[in-house]
């Protein structure tokens, strides 16, 4: 961790990170779990109705997908902030940037890729054919890393407050909303037969490239402002 060389530190926070994760009693596979529960959960609301649940699809699978991830994003930071690491961190030039990185990493690999990989099998319960599914799976790719950045933004703004994790899902909702209004938009339009590159895919991929963007700077201001 002393190491000043930016990408060095990058690795050594993500191998830390991800040993610590599978470490942790399951931990990393709570965003999948809770992704698998909301989907069998609305599949048995919408009730039998083939055409019901497929109405319900989409909506159902992007509002499942955004709060496992801003579930299992809620206390990213906490612990490093207790044990004084976060503080090291930041006495690097370029450290509290390389951390973000290397958090967007351990939650794209723990959380969100097990659930991109399992969503074609778990579509099945709302109706959808494992053909749709993998269809699906490539819409949630363009659209997923808006919501992972809105998360660890979210995080960052809510780490060392009390019954901080509640207050990070609400701060995300203004942030979420727009991103999930065109991932509906472009997987129903993918189900309708339109593919995957639609101006709604589209609008959706240039969101996820502005939150990449707009969100480190604002992280890393935000971590800033928890150490003082």
């Amino acid at each position: 961790m002393t190491s000043s060389d930016p990408l060095s530190v990058l690795f050594a926070i993500l191998r830390r990170d991800l040993i610590l994760a599978f470490r942790s009693g399951g931990g990393w596979f709570y965003a999948l779990f809770f992704f698998a529960v909301f989907t069998a959960l609305a599949a048995i609301a919408f009730g039998p109705s083939l055409n019901a649940l497929a109405i319900a699809a989409p909506a159902t699978l992007w509002l499942a997908v955004a709060l496992a991830i801003q579930f299992s994003a809620s206390d990213l930071f906490e612990n490093d902030l207790r044990d004084g690491s976060l503080r090291v961190i930041a006495s690097e030039q370029t450290g509290l940037m390389t951390y973000w990185g290397a958090k967007v990493c351990v939650m794209s690999l723990t959380s969100v890729f097990p659930m991109v990989i399992a969503s074609p099998f778990f579509l099945t319960m709302l109706g959808l054919s494992f053909t749709q599914g993998l269809g699906v799976s490539l819409i949630l790719l363009i659209g997923v890393p808006s919501l992972i950045f809105i998360a660890v933004l979210t995080s960052a703004l809510a780490t060392g407050l009390r019954a901080g994790g509640l207050l990070a899902m609400v701060i995300a909702v203004p942030f979420s909303a727009p991103v999930l209004v065109f991932a509906v938009s472009a997987t129903k339009a993918l189900l309708a037969g339109f593919g995957i590159i639609t101006p709604e895919s589209l609008i959706l991929g240039a969101i996820s490239l502005f939150m990449a963007v707009l969100t480190p700077a604002f992280t890393v201001a935000a971590l800033r402002v928890s150490l003082e």
